[in-house]
């Protein structure tokens, strides 16, 4: 994959989405993410960039060259495991929702998900 639109269009068919799913989920249009695709618009907007590289799970440098760097001695120590399992397609789609959040539904979105997981053990403690 020698060219950007290349990778994006592999990278989002890899994450199971579709060109309305970045559409919606980057809030512009279909046809902008149909150009970025087939070439058309030179220089993405870089926060459009940045958060296509995150909804897509790719590093924003493999996205713009195709290339990975060696992550630096920070990034190293922040990363994640390496035995840690990607993302779901699923879980970066409800991660993304999150973060569109305001801060007050988000606190309660997160604390009805742990009373749900309370719930789940709690009714699988019992069925032991």
């Amino acid at each position: 994959m020698n060219h950007l639109t290349d990778r994006i269009r592999a990278a989002r068919k890899q994450a199971g989405l579709s060109q309305a799913d970045i559409a919606r989920a980057l809030q512009i249009s279909v046809s902008a993410v149909n150009q970025w695709e087939q070439g058309l618009i030179k220089n993405i907007k870089l926060r459009h960039f940045f958060a296509l590289a995150n909804l897509l799970g790719h590093d924003p440098q493999w996205l713009a060259t195709g290339k990975t760097f060696p992550l630096t001695r920070q990034q190293a120590l922040t990363s994640p495991l390496s035995d840690d399992p990607a993302l779901t397609n699923e879980e970066k789609l409800l991660l993304h929702q999150l973060r569109r959040l305001d801060t007050t539904p988000r606190k309660m979105l997160i604390k009805f998900l742990r009373a749900l997981d309370d719930t789940y053990i709690g009714s699988d403690q019992h069925a032991r």
